[in-house]
């Protein structure tokens, strides 16, 4: 499989959101018994927008049949429910537009 190709985005996609939601599972769990203060959550929050951020930085660079398996993955994880839809908005959104301004 060549690296940046359709599946490899596919993998991608499914890989860092299901690792997303362990990381929330475990974080939860330790706020929820008491093992983590409080001002943890608000540093895991802060961390994950960084994230999100350097992501969406990111997606430019990526290449279209990359971008297209990152997409379709996506659309995959919103219909069973793994993605909620403020996140699909952000993840369609930033590679749908670099895809719009690629074929323009």
């Amino acid at each position: 499989m060549r690296k940046r190709s359709f599946e490899y985005g596919l993998r991608r996609v499914i890989g860092e959101i299901l690792g997303g939601i362990v990381t929330s599972a475990f974080v939860n769990s330790f706020l929820n018994a008491g093992l983590l203060p409080p001002a943890y959550a608000t540093l895991f929050s802060i961390l994950n927008m960084l994230g999100t951020i350097s992501l969406i930085l990111a997606m430019p660079f990526w290449g279209t049949t990359y971008l297209i398996g990152w997409l379709f993955g996506l659309w995959i994880m919103l219909q069973t429910g793994l993605v909620g839809v403020g996140e699909a908005i952000i993840y369609f959104g930033v590679p749908l537009a670099v895809l719009i301004v690629r074929i323009f």
